[in-house]
């Protein structure tokens, strides 16, 4: 169980305390587009949904003007809608490749163009790679990974990494492989296809930003436990958060961000 604690601790796992009075800054229910600016893949809003519909855009990317101070939380929901997989033989292989994440903190976006990175940020990332050539080249995106890039400008991005996290985690990239640690530390065999059902329906996302110390806590979709780490807050106070996808089509809905 050592490594568990270790990840615990790295995380500060705690039970999701109640906010306090809260404001509400943006709310958005997706009947149009307006205050969206779409970069890269093919956005459109309908059916009160923000979707992202082409499956094999890589760096697809939608922006949204938001001045981020103090404590702020962003809670949405996204839905899968296609891709992942590039043939039907990849498919039966089972090697996928896909990804989603929130962008946070973005200073001077690269605003109507695809981009690799997006300004000074933090991306948060939740990634499926399951290729061979992955687990050789790359193992470190090898399975199903909850990542965090950190972005310094719009064509250096990385994973993020110190050495604290390297004496908590046994590696200094901040790239979680969530399958292995419930296999080899907690006992539980998460396989593939029990991750297949939550490809119908909504999935909760939750993530709650200090900007005063660089706390992020990002909720389990599946319990009440949020999982906190640190960042530099000095790039958390940004001008504009982003929505992204990588091979995968998706569709977003009821984003609602608050204060506390």
């Amino acid at each position: 169980m050592r490594k568990t604690v270790l990840v615990t601790t790295a995380l500060c796992i705690l039970l999701v305390a109640p906010l306090a009075a809260q404001t509400v800054l943006e709310q958005h229910n997706f009947a149009t587009m307006s205050g969206w600016t779409p970069a890269a893949g093919n956005w459109a809003a309908s059916g009160n949904r923000l979707h992202q519909r082409d499956d094999r855009a890589p760096l697809a990317r939608i922006d949204k003007q938001l001045n981020q101070s103090g404590v702020y939380q962003i809670d949405f929901a996204i839905r899968y809608a296609g891709g992942g997989y590039r043939t039907d033989a990849d498919w039966e292989n089972q090697h996928f490749h896909a990804g989603f994440g929130v962008q946070l903190g973005i200073s001077n976006p690269p605003l109507r163009r695809a981009a690799w990175g997006a300004g000074q940020s933090y991306l948060l990332w939740l990634n499926l790679d399951t290729r061979p050539e992955t687990r050789r080249n790359a193992p470190e995106h090898y399975g199903f990974r909850a990542q965090v890039y950190e972005s310094r400008s719009n064509i250096d991005m990385t994973l993020m990494r110190s050495e604290e996290i390297r004496q908590l985690l046994g590696s200094p990239v901040m790239s979680l492989d969530i399958i292995a640690i419930l296999r080899q530390e907690l006992g539980f065999d998460l396989r593939l296809e029990d991750i297949e059902p939550y490809l119908y329906r909504d999935v909760p996302i939750s993530i709650r930003v200090d900007t005063r110390t660089g706390e992020i806590g990002v909720l389990d979709p599946t319990a009440p436990i949020r999982y906190y780490f640190r960042v530099n807050p000095s790039v958390l106070r940004g001008n504009y958060i982003a929505l992204r996808t990588n091979s995968l089509a998706a569709n977003f809905g009821n984003l609602i961000v608050t204060s506390r």
